[in-house]
């Protein structure tokens, strides 16, 4: 396909996308393994004076790294920008019933 089709993302816009579905699950993940073994919560807590604020520097460390890197990786005009939201969208709901789940039921 043509690098310039609107429905294909661009190189930087796609690495950064499928960032964002890393970085929305790790967020999760951290969120129930800091719960579930204090330990983590307490050496993230002595990083920075406060577990949260660890966390969120954390989430774009993932976040930015993770962008940049695949910006490098990705080929541009491959990646149709529909299918990419319709992953983040998922990996968001997935994300989010996890966290529901999981302060349910622990």
């Amino acid at each position: 396909m043509n690098s310039d089709d609107p429905n294909q993302l661009g190189r930087t816009s796609a690495a950064f996308g499928w960032a964002a579905v890393v970085a929305v699950l790790f967020n999760s993940a951290l969120t129930c393994a800091k719960d579930a073994f204090k330990p983590l919560n307490s050496l993230m807590a002595s990083l920075t004076g406060h577990h949260w604020t660890t966390h969120g520097l954390a989430a774009i460390a993932v976040f930015f790294g993770l962008g940049l890197l695949l910006s490098k990786l990705v080929p541009a005009g491959k990646v149709p920008s529909g299918h990419l939201a319709g992953i983040l969208t998922g990996a968001v709901i997935v994300a989010g019933l996890g966290l529901v789940g999981w302060f349910f039921l622990f």
